[in-house]
């Protein structure tokens, strides 16, 4: 037991650091805690490897992140701007996708399930990079900037989606597309159902909260998802696409901006203080070095995304965007970073993945990570229009 505590901290102080570091240059933290675990694993170091008991805080964490990932989209970001977000996510990700996964199988000849595991993990833009490049620099205030998140929120559940049903037989899929044709529906009739007793339900919550029961309202938060988890598992769709979809009735306009801020909030703290950088760099340790021979097919991966994903959503923006530019929607759509890795790490369990094509995934979603990023942030700072109107939006 000690050895496991030990090991959790190690990575924790090496992930936490590295974060700090890697913020610091305008890079996405989960950059430094990945690079923790490559450092602190078999690829490097040796001083930590992979464990039972790892991989099981692994899939704790996992559970609070895609919560907090449901939580942060929230199923108003669906309801807004519809054919724009539906636009974006099948031009910029489904498309090259698909161009990936066929060349990965009919040119590199691997295997069905790897080639598209490894090209889901790859084109798939990240919601929690997003997020928080949209958020920090303010044009999350703008139009633009909820169009540009509904269309990344989109695309990771229409990536979860793919994940868990591509694998599955025929009559499997028939099963699971049905089982969760029923739960969106409910999911819908129940997110309504709570907007048209928002009120009565935030009065009982700030009752809850204001009697010092705050605790209870986090509590039922968790344990709903955990049920709806739970019940994915069971009828054969994994626990992710359940904890996605029971953070999504959470938002505004079913709990109240307070009580919706306060789960925000601690969500945001619990994961970003633990959960977060504990999986990044677990993911990290499952990485070892990629073979020469390899270099070509990631350079596919990375050059298809870029480039085919990137000139769509160059198009896209300059269709429907009023106040971003190209080269910052550009520089929105490559964040690559957490959905993609908990794809890639799920798959590596599942057995989908080998460790050199997990590893090849992980390297190359940490380096489009860190280029689109340097993109984003440049062409940011060199918009001083674009800064007005988000000074002007607040």
């Amino acid at each position: 037991m000690l050895d496991l505590i030990n090991s959790i901290l190690i990575l924790l102080a090496i992930a936490m650091g590295l974060g700090v570091i890697f913020d610091r240059y305008n890079l996405p933290e989960v950059v430094g805690a990945i690079t923790a675990g490559i450092i602190l694993g078999p690829a490097v170091l040796s001083l930590i490897t992979p464990s039972a008991e790892l991989s099981t805080l692994s899939i704790l964490a996992l559970f609070f992140i895609v919560l907090q990932i449901g939580i942060e989209a929230s199923a108003d970001i669906f309801s807004r701007n519809m054919g724009y977000i539906t636009a974006f996510a099948i031009t910029s990700f489904i498309v090259p996708f698909a161009i990936m996964s066929t060349g990965s199988f009919f040119i590199f000849g691997l295997p069905y399930f790897e080639s598209v595991s490894v090209s889901l993990s790859v084109s798939i833009p990240s919601i929690s990079i997003t997020s928080v490049l949209l958020v920090r620099s303010g044009i999350i205030k703008l139009d633009d900037g909820l169009r540009l998140l509904g269309g990344v929120a989109l695309s990771d559940v229409i990536g979860f989606i793919i994940f868990v049903s591509f694998h599955r037989a025929f009559l499997g899929l028939i099963a699971d597309s049905a089982s969760l044709v029923v739960f969106v529906i409910l999911l819908y009739l129940l997110d309504n159902y709570l907007k048209s007793k928002s009120e009565h339900l935030v009065k009982g919550l700030t009752k809850f909260r204001g009697s010092g029961k705050e605790s209870l309202v986090f509590a039922a938060v968790i344990m709903m998802g955990l049920a709806v988890s739970s019940l994915f598992e069971y009828i054969g769709i994994t626990f992710v696409l359940g904890a996605l979809f029971s953070g999504l009735i959470i938002h505004q306009n079913s709990v109240g901006e307070e009580i919706y801020g306060v789960l925000q909030r601690t969500f945001q703290r619990i994961n970003n203080s633990f959960f977060i950088p504990l999986f990044f760099s677990i993911s990290g340790l499952e990485v070892t070095l990629i073979p020469f021979t390899a270099v070509p097919y990631m350079i596919f991966l990375i050059a298809i995304s870029s480039l085919i994903g990137g000139y769509f959503a160059l198009q896209f923006s300059r269709k429907f965007m009023k106040n971003v530019t190209p080269q910052i929607s550009l520089g929105i759509f490559g964040g690559r970073g957490a959905v993609g890795i908990i794809i890639a790490s799920i798959a590596l369990s599942d057995g989908f993945l080998s460790s050199t094509y997990y590893s090849l995934a992980i390297f190359s979603t940490v380096i489009m990570a860190v280029i689109f990023t340097f993109i984003f942030q440049r062409a940011l700072n060199s918009n001083q229009t674009l800064q007005n109107d988000i000074k002007e939006a607040a």
